[in-house]
């Protein structure tokens, strides 16, 4: 696999591979540890490739954890301290670990739990496994789970070659004047836009700056960790610029070494892009677009003072030049022309194998054509002169603050506190983009609780099944659901009441 290749390059040297708050850990150790670590797993679990699962957050062995498991030859289930408890045990569920390396003590259950001490004993006990054992491109390199609309996170997995298949196409829009650099590192593992620093960055011998949770939320610790980091390449979430752009020091002279801008994960706007601009004359700005089912990234365009005059919102880009992007008619399928609204269908080597253990929902998103993979990725789009633009989502789903939410899943979830016999959930919008979600419930019997009280409960309830990120901010009750012509719930007149 080309990532482990290039430790083995870059472990010669003496660069630093990641960088989080006082520590550092060169090439040369992370690839010692993750030798180490897939030893271990081939001493102990000789030819079994169950994925190994990992509970953390920013943590600095968490990386050797994920590039031992695919020495081993296999995969690995990142899961960020976002996921309550329960909701890690549901994934844990799913996929069945041997391992899981549990940074946090969360209790969760399988043969064997690691934690920071017997990592650091594995790590201390070497080893080097042979590269034969190195995970193959067919073979699944890492699953993240998503939320599923029926209230449990789905899995999507990701082979070696498809991730191989995204770093040839993003490659073109990435590059840098110089090898090495420094590459932004704020992404949740969790969450695919991680992949970009993991596989990409360090692939090409950048060092990873770790910004963590804590630093997000801030202010002055961000700007300052901002202002000693050095950053040439800066991938994260269009949310993350808007944070950082309230403030007058977010400008060239915070990041005097910053020559890329990449945003992606969640609409971008015409606004953003005009102040990165202005902020950063002499660097470049990017707009990219890419589902988790197609390894993070698809397209990506230049954002240029011209591209945010023309029209409200800015494309998501052109499409990579080793894959295929189709707009197809929502009822036929058939492919339309360029200026025809239409679903966007992925084709090419990027695309994942599928859901795991998800066959009736692969049959449904998933196809073959001429033996070529493609993914029906459920958003609306058209093409105007070679430019993909997205319009909205065909289903219940959205992407908020750079992760993706379905609304029946936090629906779902409503309906399991005590008391609330049936919810909705609407997304609340400001500029084109999904800013919050806000619940409308409707209870068993009348509490007579005041309303910022029951929210309150209602909110510390869902803390113990769904990410910080899933849970509405608003949360409203209701006597009764207006209906729809097919009597189903009217979010439009639902959305009225806001």
């Amino acid at each position: 696999m080309f990532l482990l290749e290039a430790l083995k390059k870059y472990a010669a040297t003496d660069r630093t591979a990641i960088r989080y708050r006082e520590d550092m850990l060169s090439f040369a150790e992370l690839d010692r540890r993750s030798d180490a670590f897939a030893a271990w797993l081939l001493d102990t679990f000789g030819d079994d490739r169950t994925p190994v699962m990992i509970y953390g957050h920013k943590e600095l062995d968490i990386p050797a954890c994920m590039f031992g498991a695919l020495k081993a030859g296999r995969g690995y289930v990142p899961v960020d301290t976002t996921f309550p408890r329960e909701r890690a045990a549901q994934i844990a569920e799913e996929v069945r670990p041997r391992v899981i390396v549990d940074f946090y003590h969360m209790g969760l259950e399988a043969e064997t739990v690691l934690d920071d001490a017997a990592l650091a004993e594995i790590f201390s006990s070497g080893g080097e496994p042979a590269r034969g054992n190195w995970i193959a491109p067919e073979e699944v390199a890492y699953i993240l789970f998503t939320s599923g609309s029926t209230g449990r996170p789905k899995g999507v997995q990701v082979t070696a070659g498809n991730i191989a298949s995204f770093d040839r196409g993003v490659a073109p829009w990435f590059v840098l004047p110089e090898e090495g650099g420094v590459c932004l590192n704020e992404i949740s593992y969790s969450f695919d836009v991680s992949v970009c620093a993991l596989y990409y960055a360090l692939s090409r011998g950048m060092t990873l700056y770790t910004v963590d949770r804590a630093a997000l939320n801030d202010t002055p610790v961000l700007f300052a960790t901002l202002r000693e980091s050095g950053i040439s390449l800066w991938v994260s979430t269009p949310s993350l610029g808007e944070l950082c752009l309230q403030s007058e020091q977010f400008r060239t002279a915070l990041l005097p070494r910053a020559q890329k801008f990449v945003f992606c994960g969640e609409v971008m706007t015409c606004k953003l892009g005009r102040q990165m601009l202005e902020r950063f004359p002499g660097a470049k700005v990017y707009n990219a677009y890419g589902p988790t089912e197609a390894t993070v990234l698809v397209t990506a365009v230049e954002v240029t003072e011209a591209l945010c005059a023309a029209r409200a919102s800015l494309p998501i880009g052109y499409g990579f030049s080793n894959l295929r992007c189709e707009i197809a008619d929502v009822e036929t399928g058939r492919y339309l022309p360029d200026g025809k609204e239409g679903e966007l269908l992925l084709l090419g080597g990027s695309v994942s194998p599928g859901y795991l253990n998800r066959p009736e929902l692969n049959e449904r998103v998933f196809f073959e054509e001429n033996g070529v993979r493609g993914y029906r990725t459920g958003d609306l789009c058209y093409r105007e002169a070679g430019l993909l633009y997205y319009l909205g989502r065909l289903d219940g789903q959205v992407k908020l603050n750079g992760f993706r939410v379905e609304l029946e899943d936090v629906e779902s979830n409503l309906t399991k506190v005590s008391n609330i016999a049936r919810a909705a959930v609407l997304p609340v919008c400001q500029d084109g983009k999904v800013t919050g979600l806000t619940a409308f419930v409707l209870l068993e019997k009348p509490d007579g609780l005041p309303s910022l009280k029951r929210a309150k409960q209602i909110r510390e309830a869902l803390a113990g099944t769904l990410p910080a990120y899933m849970i509405p901010r608003k949360i409203l009750a209701v006597d009764s659901f207006p209906l729809n012509t097919n009597g189903k719930v009217d979010k439009k007149a639902l959305a009225a009441r806001l």
